[in-house]
């Protein structure tokens, strides 16, 4: 496909929300500056993907489906903004939670400081490059515990596992386990009912994928997921398509039911589309 140049110009709020009328969505009376204002808060691309699929793309000019108004479009952006809101706080509490089975098991096999222990890692080489990273995390974190560790102990150069874990990102973590020994790897697994850990490491990446996105403001809505979870036959999970949201929500609470928390997230993300009719349940996974 040949490329063209592009040249599209800026336009004002005033003249998308034009656009918008053109296009045959309804702006009467002070709609028309209710769109406008929301399009000068949030950004007429943030918008754009919800406008899509309220419009008939296969007709010429892709005019919006009959019926549709504008405040259908906001109710599926602020739905998508709640969703967001209710995925990020679930897998920031496996997050935590993975980070404190990890201290555990390293605690219980390598002592306080199993950074320097070789028995830890898969090889000279893994420990080598996860000592760099976990020094990196540690120096150049300007945190009151870490400035206190720094200023009191020496040695070791480390703080133990307990106080490094909470420095971690869910990006450390996962380049951590990658390097830890396979009995480390074994222990973890079995921690968070799984048949074996690449699954485990599987499930992970997917769920960083998705607590990115809710980090950084993505959209949940109309997505779908390239980092897949694979499914665990015995447990039965995930039921759903997995590059679907609902496959990773299934798995994410098969494994916060491992760490004894009840919450029923497949449900609860369930019962909310069902308290927005502007939501079409496929749109999200479901």
């Amino acid at each position: 496909m040949a490329h063209r140049p592009y040249i599209k110009l800026h336009q004002t709020p005033s003249q998308l929300a034009q656009h918008l009328i053109d296009c045959g969505l309804p702006l009467p009376g002070r709609t028309r500056a209710y769109a406008e204002k929301k399009i000068a808060e949030i950004g007429y691309e943030r918008l754009r993907i919800y406008f899509r699929s309220r419009r008939q793309l296969s007709v010429p000019g892709k005019p919006f489906i009959p019926g549709t108004k504008f405040k259908d479009i906001i109710a599926l952006y602020e739905f998508d903004e709640r969703l967001r809101l209710f995925c990020f706080l679930h897998t920031g509490r496996f997050e935590v939670a993975l980070r404190n089975q990890l201290s555990e098991i390293l605690t219980h096999r390598h002592g306080a400081h199993p950074y320097f222990d070789n028995a830890a890692y898969l090889s000279s080489k893994t420990r080598a490059a996860t000592l760099g990273r976990l020094s990196d995390i540690f120096y150049k974190k300007n945190d009151e515990r870490a400035r206190h560790y720094f200023n009191v102990y020496n040695p070791p150069l480390l703080p133990p596992i307990w106080v490094l874990k909470e420095f971690m990102t869910f990006g450390n973590l996962s380049h951590v386990l990658e390097q830890i020994s396979t009995p480390i790897q074994n222990d973890l697994t079995t921690a968070f009912g799984m048949p074996n850990f690449k699954m485990l490491e599987n499930w992970i990446k997917a769920l960083i994928d998705l607590r990115n996105i809710c980090a950084h403001h993505d959209r949940l809505f109309n997505r779908h997921f390239q980092k897949q979870p694979q499914k665990f036959i015995n447990a039965g999970v995930p039921t759903a398509p997995q590059n679907k949201l609902k496959a990773l929500l299934q798995c994410l609470e098969h494994l916060l039911k491992s760490q004894g928390y009840n919450d029923a997230i497949v449900t609860s993300v369930g019962k909310m589309i069902q308290k927005c009719p502007a939501v079409v349940p496929s749109e999200v996974g479901y």
